[in-house]
């Protein structure tokens, strides 16, 4: 049987050679693993990739060529020491060093002696846990880039367009571990009697501020129960629920970038539609949501349709109330999802704009008068939100902003200037931009 440490050293491999994403090599190669195991691969998959460039960092002091040349199984078993000896408290020096060895010559026996004799030279030189040797003539960007290990170009913006005291709250956000939230639809019973009835297995939730139907765990693992793992009950983050709350209430809504479904469950489990006609382009993904709808009671509310939202095969100027939840960079979840800080590049947001404008003409063209999109995006970057808007708006003398008097009293915190709204990753959400257009 292989270690705990060979499966997390696959596991980081594969995200970064293959572009793959943590959560659901976690899910499919802890499965079978005891519990302690299943948690300790968790742990140490995780603070790896959060930790990944504060890491490098660190490394970069003990080897004799820079880190990112370095063959990517040998640069991933470092990382894993490393992470190991500097930010988990608990694993012994010499586990931390021999075991994450052993794991590397399973794959690079001729890389063993190097990986050895650096992680010892980690081992003995540095303080724990994780404290970044910075000369003082740094300047404090670079600092908090490598404090909070995020790539030092997006850090810069933030403290730019937040604010540093802002910028480091949402920086340290991102790197604890995200709660699991559960929307608490009113088909499996009323919230509370439902809520007993995880408790008594175990299974503890407080009701979250965000929305009316969400509520975070606290103690106990959900994923196991049957009325999560069965669908009747959805996991879906509690500020991704407060966000569907500003859609327009209609008999029908449409929902043009459905998948992976939680907002659709969200606006069917609060009445905001009686029914959604849910867009998707991905046919495995569309089965999927059919599945979970289906498992939810819900099958029947919803009009699922496989289809490109840019050219959905709707009635134009038809209906009362849009949700477009747009593909994008996704710095508003890099708690759930920290392989993006490895990956994005400071010209990336500007590439999202180019379909997300065009999805949010699409969804205009679909409103009759007086009928309101809602643009979404799991995205803090102007050109993704801001510069998107401003530049539809130009184009389109039929559509106005709707401004923020409206919001649900938990989301007005969060209003701008314009009539938008921007939540910034905190402890207990992801972050996101929401604009509302309507139009004439």
């Amino acid at each position: 049987m292989r270690s705990v440490r060979s499966i997390a050293l696959g596991i980081l491999i594969r995200v970064e050679r293959d572009g793959a994403h943590a959560a659901p090599l976690l899910d499919a190669k802890g499965r079978d693993l005891p519990q302690n195991d299943r948690d300790l691969l968790r742990a140490l998959v995780k603070r790896t990739i959060r930790g990944a460039i504060r890491l490098d960092h660190v490394l970069s002091r003990h080897v004799d060529r820079p880190v990112e040349e370095l063959d990517v199984s040998v640069r991933n078993a470092l990382r894993l020491g490393a992470a190991q000896l500097l930010l988990l408290d608990r694993i012994p020096s010499h586990a931390a060093v021999d075991e994450t060895v052993d794991a590397l010559k399973e794959i690079a026996p001729r890389a063993a002696g190097l990986a050895n004799a650096v992680l010892r030279r980690v081992a003995k030189g540095e303080a724990r846990p994780g404290v970044v040797l910075l000369a003082e003539t740094e300047s404090p960007v670079r600092r908090l880039a490598l404090e909070t290990s995020h790539p030092e170009w997006l850090v810069g913006r933030w403290v730019k367009r937040f604010g540093l005291d802002a910028a480091r709250a949402a920086l340290l956000a991102d790197d604890e571990d995200s709660p699991v939230d559960l929307l608490m639809d009113p088909r499996a019973g009323d919230s509370e009697t439902v809520a007993a009835q995880l408790a008594a297995e175990g299974i503890e939730t407080v009701a979250s501020p965000w929305a009316p139907l969400a509520r975070t765990v606290t103690q106990g693992n959900p994923l196991s129960h049957p009325l999560v793992s069965s669908g009747v009950l959805a996991v879906v983050d509690a500020a991704a629920q407060g966000v569907v709350e500003l859609v327009a209430r209609a008999p029908i809504v449409v929902d043009l970038a459905a998948a992976p479904g939680g907002k659709t469950r969200t606006l069917l489990a609060r009445g905001i539609a009686r029914r959604v006609v849910a867009v998707e382009r991905h046919a495995t993904r569309i089965s999927r949501m059919a599945a979970n709808l289906a498992a939810a009671g819900r099958r029947g509310e919803a009009l699922l349709v496989l289809a490109d939202g840019e050219r959905a095969p709707l009635p134009a100027g038809r209906f009362p109330s849009v949700l477009l939840d747009a593909p994008c960079s996704g710095t508003g979840t890099l708690r759930k999802n920290p392989e993006i800080r490895l990956r994005l590049k400071p010209a990336d947001p500007a590439g999202f704009a180019v379909r997300q404008r065009a999805l949010l003409v699409a969804a205009a063209d679909l409103l009759l008068p007086g009928g309101v999109v809602t643009y979404v995006t799991c995205s803090l970057e102007r050109e993704e939100n801001e510069d998107v808007v401003a530049e539809v708006l130009a184009g389109r003398a039929d559509l106005e902003r709707v401004g923020a008097e409206s919001a649900p009293e938990a989301l007005l915190a969060h209003a701008l200037a314009d009539g938008s709204f921007r939540i910034l990753p905190g402890r207990s959400n992801d972050g996101f931009t929401v604009t509302r257009l309507r139009r004439r």
